[in-house]
């Protein structure tokens, strides 16, 4: 884990409980922040500093190393991970970036001159998804979508729900892993996504279910993120054949799903059978969940 950082940040954070490191934040010339339990704070030599005299700082020839060590020094197999302004370690850290975006052909083609990095860590919680699965996929199989802001362990939770569910009998899941953090899977080794468990790296979302459908005949489709009207319509076509999906959205609460364009055609034409809305604090945490229609399910809140 993490193994693409520099000497320095690795040996600060042998002294801190890496299960409660979620993100580093790194920023050329300044001080090095990482969101420690839930809670910014500064990243010191000796673990977590008090004050930010005492913190690590940055430079930008250290983030031009790490991107370089994350990439293992071949920018030109990561180029697709690039133009969409992240990249993935190998145990399945996203490394967000932020820098000069180069465009080619008028689309985005790769970023340069990175000044910034948001390093997000994953974790297995085995068990965070339990309530969902029990109040939700339990007695059948039904497409279901996670609602929270960015950083309420969505990911995670979807992880734990494909593990369950493989578990549970023979059901054979998809995972659609655009960035390769939901199962980290590299040759042999991914985190814990099942034994009944097949994974599509690094593909866009219309790509992956399309084949998905003809080619691997899941039950259940796994997937982080419905962003656009193209990725619902994916999805969309993923129910209508008969393969269940569950995913994610980042939506405050129902009432900004409901103001999505996208998701409003989606409750239109049931695709989601179940909404569950995640709390602030704590993974897994359930603040509500709807039916088809956005009906309160009460007795499973």
């Amino acid at each position: 884990m993490l193994t693409f950082l520099t000497e320095p940040l690795r040996e600060a954070l042998r002294n801190v409980n890496i299960n409660r490191v979620y993100e580093l934040r790194l920023r050329a010339g300044k001080p090095v922040v990482v969101n420690y339990g839930g809670e910014y704070r500064y990243l010191g030599r000796l673990g977590i500093a008090a004050a930010r005299d005492l913190a690590l700082t940055i430079c930008y020839a250290d983030i031009g190393e790490i991107v370089a060590r994350a990439s293992e020094y071949s920018v030109y197999s990561v180029t697709e991970q690039l133009r969409r302004g992240f990249l993935t370690g190998a145990c399945g850290e996203r490394i967000g970036l932020a820098g000069v975006f180069v465009y080619e052909e008028g689309k985005s083609f790769t970023v340069k001159d990175v000044t910034s990095l948001n390093i997000r860590v994953p974790h297995e919680v085995i068990g965070c998804g339990e309530k969902i699965f029990r109040a939700c996929l339990a007695d059948r199989l039904r497409s279901v979508l996670l609602i929270s802001p960015p950083g309420r362990g969505k990911t995670t939770i979807l992880r734990d729900l494909a593990r369950m569910l493989g578990a549970g009998g023979i059901v054979n899941v998809l995972i659609h892993d655009e960035r390769n953090e939901i199962s980290a899977a590299e040759g042999d080794r991914s985190l814990d996504v099942g034994p009944f468990c097949d994974v599509i790296r690094y593909s866009q979302k219309q790509d992956a279910f399309t084949a998905a459908v003809r080619a691997l005949r899941p039950d259940v489709l796994i997937t982080d993120e419905l962003v656009s009207d193209g990725e619902v319509c994916a999805a969309a076509a993923c129910v209508r054949g008969g393969v269940e999906v569950i995913a994610s959205a980042h939506c405050r609460d129902i009432d900004s799903l409901r103001a999505s364009p996208a998701f409003a055609r989606a409750v239109r034409e049931r695709i989601f059978e179940r909404y569950v809305v995640l709390q602030a604090e704590g993974i897994g945490r359930v603040a509500a969940i709807y039916d088809g229609d956005l009906r309160p399910v009460p007795s499973v809140c």
